[in-house]
């Protein structure tokens, strides 16, 4: 922890009677008897309850034996007598932090940074917090001045780019994951999430070439067949997609997406058996796949198997009900059921959300909605 005890030598004042209890519980605290130096400070906590820096010595010595939570909680009635005690606010903030309760720290730093701007160690562990709350867009501004000072950190100029990147700050991510490929050109993983970034601002054939990379370094590497094969998939090149996401499944066969999409694609190229056994496979694995269930209804309805085409368009239409894909298909399975009163409301609910899809589509071009002049 940062604070000393030297520092409360100077801030513990008012306890003429006590002076040689409360230098023997700082010569217990600077010598490194933190369980003596414990029962001194709780001693004196009895006494002085409303002294600040007897809380924040003893929290310090509850921190230094390991007791977060209960450090943490003296360093809170610390801050409640005296908000502006030097460094408490720090060593609480570090003291939930090493706990993992990261936006727990972040209000207790943001004073210790109020207090000392240009002390490093509090915007680091600022931007970490809210990295590790995922706040990536608030962590940022902290990180990029920690990488700065720090070149040499890849583990930091890493996580700064992974914020960027999930706060959608695309040229930052660029930028990041090229310095760190600069110094290391293997590295998969910036190779895989500079694709992420690229991929992010329309740029797929760069970030294809970045994962090409990232498989020719490590071509087991999880998820980056599946990635590759997902950019080829968006684009409509379906005979390198299903390459990719084959070798996905034979490196990880738990993969549920990549069955998911390895099936969809052998029901587009006509061979619907496999494609069911795929698709299967995927929903067993995870059971919130709606592409999965689009796919398996339209193979039932053409096996006739009404109910379970039902089943399986019901639950897509559930999991996504603003696509109309789903809605049709069960106007369709209704007609052939027989069900005509269903099938209206069905192709109703499919000619409805074609309209808003429109109607959407319209204010993305014109930049937004319009008033109707008079």
């Amino acid at each position: 922890m940062l604070t000393t005890a030297a520092i409360l030598l100077g801030t513990c004042r008012p306890m003429r009677a006590q002076d040689s209890d409360f230098r023997q519980a700082i010569e217990l605290t600077q010598s490194g008897r933190s369980h003596e130096a414990e029962i001194a400070w709780r001693k004196l906590a009895d006494l002085h309850p409303k002294n600040a820096s007897i809380h924040a010595a003893l929290g310090l010595v509850l921190a230094q034996q390991g007791q977060l939570e209960p450090a943490a909680a003296e360093y809170r009635r610390s801050i409640a007598l005296d908000p502006q005690l030097p460094d408490v606010s720090m060593n609480l903030g570090l003291a939930e932090f090493k706990q993992g309760k990261f936006a727990a720290a972040i209000v207790p730093l943001l004073a210790a940074h109020k207090q000392k701007p240009d002390d490093p160690r509090t915007g680091l562990l600022l931007g970490m917090s809210y990295y590790g709350s995922r706040a990536y867009a608030k962590a940022v501004p902290y990180l990029q001045t920690a990488a700065h000072s720090d070149p040499a950190n890849l583990k930091l100029h890493t996580v700064l780019a992974e914020s960027c990147l999930w706060s959608n700050q695309y040229d930052c991510a660029m930028a990041e994951y090229r310095s760190i490929l600069t110094t290391d050109p293997n590295s998969v993983q910036a190779h895989m999430l500079l694709a992420e970034a690229l991929d992010g601002t329309n740029r797929s054939p760069e970030a294809i070439k970045e994962l090409e990379e990232a498989a020719r370094i490590a071509p087991d590497e999880p998820n980056v067949h599946f990635e590759l094969g997902y950019l080829y998939f968006v684009a409509h090149d379906y005979d390198h997609a299903a390459p990719q996401f084959e070798i996905e499944l034979q490196h990880n066969p738990d993969n549920a997406q990549a069955a998911a999409y390895l099936g969809d694609i052998r029901l587009r190229t006509n061979d619907p058996t496999q494609a069911e056994a795929l698709l299967t496979h995927a929903l067993r694995l995870q059971n919130d796949i709606r592409m999965a269930y689009l796919d398996l209804g339209k193979i039932y309805m053409d096996q006739k198997k009404n109910t379970e085409a039902l089943n399986a368009l019901l639950k897509a239409a559930h999991l996504d009900p603003s696509e109309p894909d789903a809605h049709y298909r069960l106007a369709r399975l209704y007609t052939d059921m027989g069900d005509k009163a269903k099938a209206r409301q069905e192709f109703a609910r499919t000619k409805d959300l074609h309209a808003k899809a429109a109607e959407s589509l319209i204010q993305k071009i014109s930049g937004g909605e319009h008033t109707p002049t008079p």
